[in-house]
């Protein structure tokens, strides 16, 4: 007797459910989907406890005729492709033909349906899989599916259902992803009667982020829109200095359909990577459009991944697309020459330091709004703080945000200090019209600007215009290079022997002059331009180091990463600065493409509002 057999049609259809439907959101992401297709302008999802009770989506799209609403419910029947090379080029969201099925077979399912051109509909009921009726109903045009007691024919699977709140958190993610991705389409999306989202049809992309994520984060964020080689990526794209503790707020979409994948993300990485601390997630709302033949939908049964046929050229594109968005913000808004840096520094010894709390300026123990004797590891605490929305903190400059279909209006107007000298102002604080009061603790600049207090970290600042300088000379033909008085010389382990070996014309590009001694010794006769003298064996290991770890090939190592090391160059946190450093120091920030962090992701300023102050001293609610 044959010990192969092929399983019976239920069998087969709760197979594919358990691979297309997770839980409740994954069936309203499919019948969502198919309204998308469909045509509908509108959508609208009810949903009872989470959708353990029920789901029900009714849209207004093309509807079908009673032949098609009893196909829908076969396995693989779809109207989205006819042959093999369909699958090449995939335009749609549903095309397997298994989600209708797949859902009809777990659950109590209702089906009805009418086109335009018809005066009456079709109702179609099944339970678990078997059809219990079809029959004529007068309904609208368009379609509507109900879904109640889904896996109740499968107890196992239905363990594994979350809370209510758990299931409504992902049900709420999921259309909020579709509102996104769909802005000409108007949807909603209730619990038990309870509205959640609510949004109407809208052209403008920014009006629909803004309805749904908040103004807050859409104001906070820039409009991206690049293409490059067929690709084109647009949305937007976190500030300098805006970060998450999680990707969830990382939304990325190809060709219209939300994407998990780990392409864009690490492009995304790559072109936040010094300008976000480690473990921190800049947010996104990024959309690629690229040429459906150049993708791969069918890896996976939800749908939720694609695979590109060449991963490196689509991130490559989008981190230039971040890369320009990120500089032509800071360019934009980069005052014209000419106005110099105020300096007001009185002598005087400050032996308190000045902390400032995630949420505020205080402390929890202070007993000062502004001055708290804080340790070092409170300090520490300041170069890792985000934005906070209304505590009037953020990094600056902090220009505004136009719309992503405006352009900037960089009109100049001018403001004056208490010098009486005027100066060019393109934005809320820039560099270049700062008075600088002092420093506090040898740790932060002090300085008034038109908007308030600024504090800067000195070391982070330097940290920034150190990177900037070394990441420069590598990518010049030949690093500027400052000959050594003694060439030294270094001994490596023989795996580090030949790690140099391979890598010594980068080292050349950087700025290095390095010759094999033979015997795993090498004599080193110049340095970058900007490296210090007092450890050149330890900043070359650092290097061999970070040359071993890469992930990027020998032959081409992470120029980017290399030139952190450099950084171990810059100023330290308390180091005394005189009133012409702090002012040279400021210029020097002000002429970097990216001056709002240092190359780890931290703050290289912030920024205390005269708003935010006035409140602190009860001068406003």
């Amino acid at each position: 007797m044959s010990k192969i057999r092929i399983l019976p049609e239920d069998v087969s259809n709760r197979i594919a459910a358990g691979e297309v439907i997770e839980r409740p959101a994954s069936v309203i992401k499919e019948l969502a989907e198919n309204s998308l297709d469909a045509g509908a302008t509108q959508i609208t999802i009810n949903v009872s406890r989470g959708g353990r009770s029920s789901i029900k989506v009714i849209d207004n799209g093309c509807g079908m005729d009673s032949e098609d609403s009893l196909l829908s419910i076969e396995a693989h029947a779809t109207s989205k492709i006819k042959s093999a090379e369909d699958v090449e080029s995939i335009a749609s969201f549903g095309f397997r033909g298994e989600a209708l099925p797949s859902i009809a077979s777990v659950s109590r399912f209702e089906l009805r349906t009418k086109t335009p051109d018809k005066t009456i509909g079709t109702e179609v009921l099944v339970n678990g899989g078997i059809i219990k009726s079809v029959s004529e109903i007068g309904c609208a045009s368009g379609t509507s599916i109900t879904v109640k007691n889904i896996f109740y024919n499968i107890p196992a699977r239905k363990k594994f259902l979350r809370t209510v709140n758990t299931e409504e958190f992902h049900i709420t993610e999921i259309v909020l992803l579709m509102a996104l991705a769909n802005p000409g389409v108007g949807f909603q999306l209730s619990f038990d009667k309870r509205p959640v989202i609510s949004v109407q049809a809208e052209s403008n992309l920014r009006t629909r982020a803004t309805m749904l994520l908040g103004k807050d984060t859409v104001s906070a964020m820039l409009p991206i829109n690049y293409s490059e080689n067929d690709i084109h990526v647009s949305g937007f794209v976190a500030r300098p200095g805006l970060s998450r503790a999680s990707r969830k707020d990382q939304r990325t979409f190809v060709n219209g359909r939300p994407i998990n994948s780990n392409t864009i993300y690490y492009a995304i990485k790559d072109a936040y990577h010094t300008l976000v601390m480690k473990g921190r997630f800049p947010p996104v709302l990024l959309f690629v459009k690229i040429d459906p033949t150049l993708i791969d939908v069918n890896v996976h049964p939800a749908k939720k991944e694609i695979r590109f046929r060449d991963g490196h050229s689509v991130g490559s594109v989008i981190k230039n697309g971040i890369d320009q968005t990120l500089k032509n913000i800071v360019e934009g808004f980069k005052p014209s020459p000419g106005p110099t840096i105020t300096s007001n520094h009185v002598n005087t010894e400050i032996k308190a330091e000045s902390e400032l709390s995630d949420n505020g300026v205080t402390t929890e123990n202070s007993q000062s709004p502004l001055v708290d004797t804080a340790s070092s590891e409170k300090r520490e605490n300041l170069s890792r703080q985000e934005t906070a929305g209304d505590s009037g903190m953020y990094p600056i400059p902090k220009p505004p945000i136009p719309p992503p279909d405006s352009s900037v209006d960089l009109t100049t107007h001018q403001s004056t200090i208490d010098d009486g000298t005027s100066v060019s102002a393109v934005c809320n604080n820039n560099l270049l019209e700062l008075r600088i009061l002092g420093a506090i603790g040898n740790l932060f600049i002090l300085a008034e600007g038109r908007h308030g207090l600024v504090l800067i970290d000195q070391h982070a600042a330097h940290e920034r215009i150190m990177f900037e300088k070394v990441l420069k000379q590598m990518k010049l033909k030949d690093g500027i290079r400052q000959g050594l008085l003694m060439p030294i010389t270094v001994d490596f382990s023989n795996a580090d022997t030949k790690i140099i070996a391979e890598n010594l014309s980068h080292l050349s590009k950087l700025g290095f002059e390095i010759e094999d001694f033979g015997n795993n010794t090498f004599i080193i006769s110049a340095i970058p331009a900007h490296f210090p003298q007092d450890n050149i064996s330890g900043m070359l290991m650092d290097i061999v180091d970070q040359l071993r770890n890469s992930p990027a090939s020998p032959k081409r190592p992470d120029e980017a990463k290399i030139a952190k090391i450099a950084c171990k160059a810059a100023v330290k946190a308390h180091d005394h600065l005189t009133d012409k450093e702090m002012s040279n120091l400021l210029k020097e920030l002000n002429a970097m493409e990216l001056p709002f962090t240092c190359p780890h992701g931290r703050p290289t300023m912030i920024n205390l509002s005269f708003k935010e102050l006035e409140k602190r001293f009860g001068r406003r609610q």
